[in-house]
């Protein structure tokens, strides 16, 4: 009887296991592709007659899950609803005006959704005057205004005004404005700054606004690093958030093509009015400075550097710049720097720096002295004894870490000292007729106690700190009067002035404001602007550091 060969039994068993794989990786194939063919597209597809809404939803959905008809889409980190209309149920969700997600939503549309709607608002005959010297500088080919005039002389006004008749200028389309946090009150205030300008002078005129804090800035930068959109104007508020190297520093400066040619450049307006503690902060404005002195923007973008080259008394100090030992030495000597540097911009033909003083002047200023009780004063000079004994330790291990955590900690219990007296003093200016601003700068051992000791007296408080998401909520109580103090840690970009003119026309309340620091800022720039929250548009308010 024949027997098979063990070889071709071997190779019959190989050939058959080598066609099941095959087969395997087959199917599998096909089953990828099927899976890939029914992959959500990477946007919406929006029928004939309908249209997309883009949607803030909270992640998880409402309530019950998400509603019908809802899509997430990882390529726009957004939800979508496609349809004839929103239901009413997610118009609170709807993307906002001037938004970048609205601009991504007339994208996908082809066509622009509605505007906001703000009470006109009309410049003084001083703000339009600050108008005109920006456009001219535009239309001369300066690619760069700083506009650095007093906190609360209307700045935003300025902006909204000028970067429109740019635009129109040079029938440019886009304009980006980048602000401060907090954005849910920021934002919402340029964009009723920008609408009542629009119902003033007739509408959008075909511009588009996108309006959007800095720290967002990211989401307007492909994968490969370049801008998604084409800025033609842009209006970086609060222009010191920039001053140091940093990833929306670098982000901003990409967006406005800052080491770009000149003649390529958008037009772009810096705003505020404490441009840094010294000109090696100033890198916002390097472009420009090259642009004044002839240079290519690469030779000014180490801007430190070529300030420090011209003469300017600056060193070089763990990556940043700062004064030199002489110039630390003598604030005759920084004052006559700041004084030289500005002064290129200032007294240039045409100016492209303004600096406009307040016609109400600067914010009355004192120091008022709190006087302890015998066991805050053993209190407090257990805890100065035991940071002294800190600090000398971190001095002589070199050990910058110990020496802050034990400034922070002597910070926080003299601020948990002091918070009976501000409160006292709180009570005391709300009985002489004022609505009281009481600044900090931490929250759960300044801001919390001081709010919760005046609401434990019956005394209703709107807080403005930490990461409230009613923040604009929490101001209007205090404008309208609802809670007669309000406990803040934001120093900048937010409105707290008697008699502010809302979007719908009616007014803040015209009760004077009176301002108490319970925490010192180390920031002298931080302070004034803190101040500024109160002290503007011809409303005074006088303030007090508590010590």
């Amino acid at each position: 009887m024949a027997t098979r060969s063990p070889r071709k039994t071997s190779t019959r068993r190989k050939t058959r296991s080598t066609r099941a794989a095959s087969a395997k990786s087959a199917s599998s194939t096909r089953a990828t592709s099927a899976k890939k063919s029914s992959a959500a597209p990477a946007v919406p597809s929006i029928p004939a007659g309908q249209r997309v809404w883009l949607l803030e939803l909270p992640w998880g959905g409402l309530g019950g899950g998400m509603p019908p008809r809802v899509t997430y889409f990882k390529s726009l980190t957004a939800h979508a609803y496609v349809g004839t209309a929103l239901p009413s149920a997610l118009e609170p969700y709807a993307s906002k005006p001037y938004s970048y997600l609205r601009w991504r939503e007339d994208e996908l549309n082809g066509s622009t959704g509605p505007g906001a709607t703000a009470a006109p608002m009309t410049l003084r005959p001083e703000q339009r005057a600050d108008v005109d010297a920006i456009a001219t500088a535009a239309e001369r080919g300066f690619r760069q205004v700083h506009l650095a005039n007093d906190v609360g002389t209307g700045k935003t006004l300025v902006a909204v005004a000028a970067a429109k008749a740019i635009a129109t200028m040079r029938g440019a389309r886009t304009i980006l404005v980048t602000v401060d946090r907090p954005a849910r009150i920021t934002i919402p205030s340029w964009r009723r700054t920008t609408a009542a300008l629009n119902s003033t002078d007739g509408g959008d005129d075909g511009l588009r606004w996108i309006i959007m804090s800095s720290d967002s800035l990211g989401k307007l930068m492909a994968r490969n690093g370049r801008p998604r959109l084409k800025v033609d104007v842009a209006v970086i508020d609060e222009a010191h958030q920039f001053r140091h190297d940093s990833k929306r520093t670098s982000y901003m400066r990409r967006l406005t093509r800052m080491d770009g040619p000149h003649e390529k450049s958008p037009f772009v307006l810096t705003i505020t009015a404490t441009p840094g503690h010294h000109p090696g902060e100033w890198g916002y404005m390097s472009s420009l400075y090259a642009q004044v002195h002839g240079d290519p923007p690469t030779q000014w973008a180490d801007f430190g550097r070529a300030m420090a080259d011209r003469g300017v008394p600056l060193e070089p100090s763990y990556g940043k710049w700062t004064w030199s030992a002489e110039a630390k030495e003598s604030l005759q000597t920084q004052q006559a720097a700041i004084r030289d540097v500005r002064d290129i911009l200032l007294r240039h033909d045409p100016p492209l720096m303004l600096t406009r003083s307040a016609p109400w002047g600067p914010p009355p200023f004192d120091v008022d002295l709190v006087e302890l009780t015998a066991d805050q004063w053993r209190a407090y000079e257990l805890e100065w004894g035991d940071f002294q004994r800190e600090m000398q330790l971190a001095r002589t291990g070199n050990n910058v870490a110990r020496g802050l955590a034990a400034l922070v900690r002597l910070r926080q219990k003299a601020s948990m000292i002091r918070v009976e007296h501000t409160v006292a003093a709180a009570k005391a200016e709300l009985a002489r007729g004022f609505q009281v601003l009481i600044a900090t700068e931490m929250v759960s051992t300044a801001a919390h106690p001081v709010a919760e000791m005046l609401e434990a007296d019956g005394i209703p408080v709107a807080r403005i700190y930490g990461s409230n998401p009613e923040a604009e909520a929490e101001r209007m109580r205090f404008q309208r009067g609802e809670a007669p103090v309000v406990v803040f840690n934001t120093p900048t970009a937010i409105n707290l002035q008697a008699g502010e003119q809302f979007a719908d026309g009616s007014f803040a309340t015209a009760t004077p404001r009176r301002g108490f620091f319970h925490q010192a800022r180390y920031s002298g720039l931080l302070a004034e602007q803190t101040m500024g929250r109160a002290h503007r548009n011809h409303q005074v308010c006088s303030w007090s550091l508590l010590i």
